[in-house]
């Protein structure tokens, strides 16, 4: 994992003698007790995000980190970036799902004007490839059973007509529970897509790895589209495994996170057809 020089501590103030790796943000995040340091993979989407943020005028009702310029005014310092540190707890689908909707609310009224940045066309990730499958009709790849999954959703597909705006990729295990008892949002992958995929994504990931049951999947079907949602949001998490596959990365094989998978697809194809 990498290791942030003693010339990226020195251009965000960091102090090398407390520094320590902090749980989560997927092993690569450091801490110093007051800045969090993490390395950039696309620095153009970082230096938005972080323009977004520090304009961030709702932190009365949701936080976001507030990133930090390095000595000389950049935002991406030799591809590293930092923010202050927002103390909190991870909060959980499963003992803090009101919260999570309202985070998740709050946050997407706050950026619901944002035009789509021009970098969204450009990414070539696993996940902007997931969610292009889910989207635009890309060729799925992975092994057989991942592809099947994401042949059975998308014939379940159907037009949606929620408009597209700014949204959160990855809203599970990136909200907190500020130590004000306010919400946090962090670590925010931008997306333009309807706003309720955000928790479709993050109600499928809970059921598939969380221990959340089944029947939670129905408990925010008064977003409009939500099945609909939900069946896009799980091709755009099996989508991207079968990719990180093919490029030989990923924690799992995308077979095993297709088997992990299937209650769930079986779940909202049942409920996708009972409603058609």
């Amino acid at each position: 994992m990498p290791v942030p020089s003693a010339g990226v501590l020195s251009a965000f103030g960091a102090d090398p003698e407390c520094l320590r790796r902090l749980v989560g943000g997927q092993g690569r995040a450091w801490y110093d007790g007051k800045l969090v340091l993490k390395p950039v993979d696309n620095p153009i989407e970082h230096d938005w995000v972080s323009d977004v943020f520090t304009g961030w005028t709702r932190h009365d009702q949701v936080h976001v980190p507030v990133p930090l310029r390095s000595r000389v005014g950049t935002w991406v310092h030799d591809g590293w970036a930092a923010h202050r540190y927002l103390a909190g707890r991870d909060a959980t689908m499963s003992q803090d799902p009101t919260l999570i909707r309202g985070a998740s609310e709050q946050f997407h009224r706050t950026i619901r004007r944002l035009s789509p940045p021009s970098f969204l066309a450009e990414r070539t990730d696993p996940w902007s490839y997931g969610d292009r499958v889910a989207w635009e009709g890309a060729e799925p790849v992975g092994g057989k059973q991942t592809v099947d999954q994401i042949v059975r959703l998308r014939d379940a597909f159907s037009p949606i007509a929620t408009p597209a705006q700014a949204i959160h990729g990855d809203l599970g295990g990136n909200v907190l529970v500020a130590d004000d008892g306010l919400p946090a949002v962090i670590d925010w992958p931008p997306y333009f897509r309807p706003v309720g995929v955000a928790l479709a994504i993050a109600v499928g990931d809970a059921v598939r790895w969380e221990g959340v049951p089944l029947t939670f999947v129905d408990a925010w079907a008064d977003i409009n589209d939500w099945y609909q949602l939900l069946a896009r949001a799980l091709v755009y998490r099996l989508a991207t495994a079968g990719f990180e596959q093919r490029a030989g990365r990923g924690r799992l094989r995308s077979d095993a996170h297709a088997r992990a998978s299937e209650p769930a697809v079986a779940g909202v194809l049942q409920r996708l057809a009972a409603t058609a």
